[in-house]
């Protein structure tokens, strides 16, 4: 009796260990086929969020291996299993904290897949990750912009009101106003987005905190510890009111606008410990029929607003894939605040 019961606990223990496992994604040497193992992963990102969807298993994170990732179609982050003190956590295998990681390690995000195939959104967008559930988070990977720069082109996108929670931290944003566009890198409505430890580099907009999901006042938003660099419309909108925003530790430069917001939010919002340089504007309004430019107010604290940003580029190194690519360089203005994908300072 007592062997059978040792049995029968060995094998309840050994099945946890299986179905609570993260989900392994390698476009090199994954199959569709497999069970998503660290030895045995799938090709595809979507298969993978096919399996933290199904309600059979344990399993509420994935782990992209360093690779290219080309999406003919939205991935849509969602899950039937009960999400009470759990989240979906989207990540690279090696983050950029790691000591091994390097540019090149990153998950690269590529999109192909057509307009209007989003059902019931507008037949413009083009969306990577269409995130559909509260508690997520999305880290460590890279998007390169569309290759069709008519396309309104969101990465990042979480449309339902009802939602809240999204993190996004230690993601490069990369693109280019006439060959590969990102319109938004993070589009979302509700609370509690945040986003952390970010790099956007020419993204028309880097982050769009949108609709609130009673058209009340939002809570718990924040843009912290990033980099926004060449934004061709704004560094970030607010376009509903927030009641406790949170702006600091950032860097923005070479902005057509560092901050839009729709014209009847008129909450006050204050930054803080921040580097904003060389903007086309500093504040703007979205469809102008109510408050004056004059009347958007930014209480500032310790903001920095005098030289010049000095992003390491590929021609200020010998080798492509330098640790601290898209970063401040050392001794420049705005370094010494820490923005950019690392927690911990790389040398």
């Amino acid at each position: 009796m007592k062997k059978h019961l040792l049995i029968v606990m060995i094998t309840f223990i050994g099945y946890l260990t299986v179905t609570a496992q993260a989900v392994y994604v390698d476009s090199n040497n994954g199959d569709d086929k497999n069970n998503g193992n660290i030895d045995s992963p799938v090709f595809s990102v979507q298969k993978a969020v096919d399996l933290i969807k199904c309600g059979n298993n344990d399993r509420f994170v994935i782990k992209i291996n360093p690779g290219i990732y080309v999406l003919d179609h939205h991935v849509s982050v969602t899950t039937e299993k009960e999400m009470k003190n759990r989240r979906i956590v989207i990540e690279a295998t090696i983050l950029p904290d790691d000591s091994t990681w390097t540019p090149d390690k990153m998950p690269v995000i590529i999109n192909s897949s057509n307009k209007g195939e989003i059902p019931g959104e507008d037949n413009s967008y083009v969306i990577s990750f269409l995130v559909n559930e509260s508690h997520v988070t999305i880290r460590g990977i890279k998007f390169h912009g569309y290759v069709y720069p008519d396309t309104r082109y969101f990465p990042i996108a979480r449309f339902n009101k009802t939602k809240n929670d999204l993190l996004v931290e230690q993601c490069m944003f990369v693109g280019d106003r006439d060959a590969a566009h990102i319109q938004v890198g993070v589009i979302a409505h509700g609370n509690e987005i945040n986003v952390d430890h970010c790099i956007f580099f020419n993204a028309r907009n880097s982050v769009v905190f949108w609709q609130d999901a009673d058209d009340t006042i939002k809570h718990g938003n924040s843009l912290t510890n990033s980099i926004i660099y060449g934004a061709f419309q704004s560094a970030v909108w607010t376009a509903w009111p927030d009641k406790d925003f949170k702006f600091e530790n950032n860097i923005v430069s070479n902005c057509k606008n560092v901050w839009i917001k729709n014209s009847f939010n008129t909450a006050k919002y204050s930054i803080s410990n921040s580097v904003i340089v060389n903007n086309q504007y500093s504040k703007a309004l979205a469809y102008n029929d109510g408050i004056k430019p004059e009347d958007f107010e930014l209480n500032e604290t310790k903001i920095i607003k005098e030289g010049k940003i000095c992003l390491r580029l590929t021609d200020d190194i010998e080798k492509p894939f330098a640790v601290d690519y898209l970063h401040i360089i050392p001794g420049t203005p705005g370094y010494d605040i820490g923005a950019g994908l690392f927690r911990f300072r790389k040398q």
